[in-house]
């Protein structure tokens, strides 16, 4: 099984409207069913721009589609819980260094040469890595309403349904879902286990997380918020209540107290917020 790790080591901010978060979110697999129910006419899109990099294999009108499909997949997973839809607005490509194989770096070369524009979020799939047998780093993000997430998306014996299990625990991460020890749940540190295969298994939040994605969604689609920065102090302080429970429960995982520190600072910076 694959845990995730967090580095220690800071980046500065690609957007200087975002949050800065130091560190990488990690996000590591081994190398299902949608709930039912659809409320995407009532959902508040959240525009996406999609690259890949040269190494992809596939035509690019393979690609938009196969992409697309499971960005309108994990949709339909978050509106049983918080109605918001990740919509494509573009796409593009971008060159990956073939001498780089390191998560981080990778990352940081993806912040670096791809700008959301006018989409909220970038998301990366990358076909760059050499997978050999035992643990890989999947993908990463740098904390809540961040401007990027990569994905390596080329890996052996991680098949569609795990690769939408993943993109849903990075979106996740975009709308402030942290690490569990719910074994069911999208948000557990280790995937690729194989259980989105499985006929009963359903991906999706355990009920904190749940919450948690909930929070977000109605700040998203109430007040439109494009960063952590601009959440309702209300807000923060359920969420610091959810991040709590989340930390007492994973002691092994540093991801809720890092997002503890996130609303601990949103509060210090502006404590007359509404």
């Amino acid at each position: 099984m694959t845990r995730n790790h967090h580095p220690t080591h800071h980046h500065p901010q690609v957007r200087p409207a975002a949050w800065c978060f130091p560190g990488l979110l990690v996000l590591t697999v081994l190398g299902s069913l949608i709930p039912a129910g659809d409320r995407a006419a009532d959902a508040q899109i959240i525009y996406c721009k999609v690259a890949v990099d040269e190494e992809t294999p596939t035509a690019p009108e393979v690609y938009r589609e196969r992409l697309s499909a499971r960005l309108d997949a994990a949709s339909r997973i978050f509106n049983q819980y918080c109605q918001v839809k990740f919509v494509p607005i573009e796409f593009t490509t971008w060159d990956s260094d073939d001498r780089v194989h390191d998560l981080e770096r990778s990352v940081r070369e993806f912040e670096l040469e791809v700008s959301p524009g006018r989409a909220q979020v970038a998301i990366g799939f990358s076909s760059q890595y050499k997978f050999q047998a035992g643990r890989h780093g999947m993908g990463g993000t740098r904390g809540p309403m961040y401007s990027h997430i990569f994905l390596k998306d080329d890996a052996p014996n991680v098949f569609e349904l795990d690769k939408l299990e993943v993109l849903v625990h990075e979106l996740g991460h975009y709308l402030g879902a942290a690490h569990t020890t719910d074994q069911d749940s999208a948000m557990r540190p280790v995937l690729g286990d194989g259980k989105p295969r499985v006929a009963s298994f359903r991906i999706g939040f355990d009920p904190i997380n749940a919450r948690i994605v909930n929070l977000m969604g109605r700040e998203i689609r109430d007040r439109h918020i494009r960063s952590l920065g601009q959440v309702s102090r209300m807000t923060l302080l359920d969420l610091r209540t959810e991040y709590a429970k989340l930390a007492a429960l994973e002691r092994n995982d540093e991801t809720a107290k890092r997002y503890l520190g996130f609303i601990d600072r949103c509060l210090r910076q502006n404590p007359s917020r509404p």
